[in-house]
This record gives C-alpha cells, structure tokens and sequence, in this order.
C-alpha cells in the first residue's frame, strides 16, 4: 500500500477529473496531471465490481505494484476497466509500467 502521502487527496481529485491528460492502457485509463511530488489513486467502479471487499482488493493491488516502481511527479487516476478484474499480476504490472513511460512530465 502507498503512504498517505503518495495517494491524491479529494481536492487533486477533482483537478485531475477537469484538466487531466488522458492515458489510455489495456486494463487502466489514467488521467493525470503535473505536480510537484507523486501522487496516484486506483479507482473501481460499483458498476463493474458490486462488493467493497473485491474493490478494495483490486485497488490494493494497485497500490503494491506501484510502490514497487520507480515512481513520477504526477498526480495520476488509475481507472479500472472490466478486463483487469480476473487478470493475473504480472499483466497488470505490465500495463501500469507502460502508462507511467506514456506520461510527459513538464
């Protein structure tokens, strides 16, 4: 799990929703924009995934493989998409690596 401090706040949030850059993987949409240190989030919709507990696992998930990168001064949004639900870790460690190269930092 990341610290406190490297997860986005609700105010970065909703920044990142209006003025985001668009990053599209496999499994994750990603928005994202500069910032002055790392900050990222994992987000999985109710539609897709009805149980908090199978949702706060996928985002846990998340989290371990991104404490394990070498990690951007952004601030990022990693959105679920349906097909990341059932897939294994390496293909999601995967996908999560090629969107963070994608991203520009200013």
């Amino acid at each position: 799990m990341l610290s406190k401090k490297k997860r986005v706040t609700k105010e970065i949030f909703q920044l990142i929703l209006k003025k985001g850059i668009v990053v599209s993987g496999s499994f994750f949409l990603f928005k994202y924009i500069p910032f002055e240190r790392p900050s990222y989030s994992f987000v999985v919709s109710k539609k897709m995934v009805k149980t908090a507990i199978k949702r706060n696992f996928l985002r846990r998930r998340g989290y371990n493989i991104l404490k394990q990168n070498n990690l951007k001064p952004i601030a990022g949004v990693f959105f679920y998409k349906k097909e990341a639900i059932n897939v294994e870790n390496i293909r999601l460690k995967k996908d999560i690596e090629n969107i963070l190269e994608k991203c520009k930092v200013f």
